[in-house]
C-alpha cells in the first residue's frame, strides 16, 4: 500500500511539473532563463551604469523614457523567467532565492518609477547641493549593488558569472 502511494504521489508530482511546463511558452526552459538572468546582469547592467554616470546628468526626457522602457522590457523578460522556473523547478527562484528575486525586481520597479517621476517634471527642492538626480541616482545604485551581490554569491558558489 505504502509503494502504491509513494509512485501515486510521485506521478502526481511528475505530471504537475509536465501540466505547468505546457503553459508556457516552448522557447522558455532553464537554460533560456539562465541566458536571460545572465545577459541582465552583465551587459544590461552595464549598459545602465553607462547611462547612469554619462547620460542622467543631462536630464533629456527622451533618453530617460528609453531607459525606462528598457527596464520595462528586461523585468518583463525576467519575470516570466522566475513564472516558469517556479512552476516547472521545486522552489526555485530565477536569482537564486525568493528574497533576492524580490528585493532585484523590486529595485527594478523603483528606479523606473522614479525615471516617470523625472519625465513627469517631478523635482527636488531638499537636496542642498541642487542635484535633483540625486534620488534616481540612490535607486540605480541601489540595483547595482544587488545585482553585485548576487553575482559575489554566485562566483563564492563556483558559478561563472560573466560573459
Amino acid at each position: 500500500m505504502k509503494k502504491l502511494l509513494a509512485v501515486l504521489v510521485l506521478g502526481l508530482t511528475s505530471s504537475v511539473a509536465v501540466l505547468a511546463e505546457s503553459s508556457f511558452p516552448s522557447y522558455l526552459t532553464e537554460k533560456y532563463c539562465n541566458d536571460i538572468k545572465l545577459d541582465f546582469m552583465t551587459s544590461s547592467i552595464k549598459s545602465l551604469q553607462h547611462y547612469k554616470d554619462k547620460q542622467l546628468p543631462s536630464r533629456h526626457r527622451g533618453g530617460m523614457r528609453n531607459i525606462q522602457r528598457f527596464l520595462k522590457q528586461r523585468q518583463d523578460w525576467l519575470q516570466e523567467c522566475d513564472s516558469y522556473l517556479s512552476a516547472t523547478s521545486e522552489h526555485k527562484r530565477l536569482f537564486r532565492n525568493e528574497a533576492t528575486t524580490d528585493d532585484i525586481f523590486n529595485a527594478i520597479n523603483s528606479v523606473s518609477n522614479e525615471l516617470g517621476s523625472l519625465i513627469a517634471g517631478v523635482t527636488y527642492t531638499e537636496d542642498p547641493e541642487g542635484n535633483s538626480n540625486g534620488v534616481v541616482e540612490e535607486k540605480f545604485d541601489q540595483l547595482f549593488q544587488l545585482v553585485e551581490t548576487h553575482q559575489t554569491l554566485l562566483l563564492l558558489r563556483g558559478q561563472v558569472v560573466y560573459r
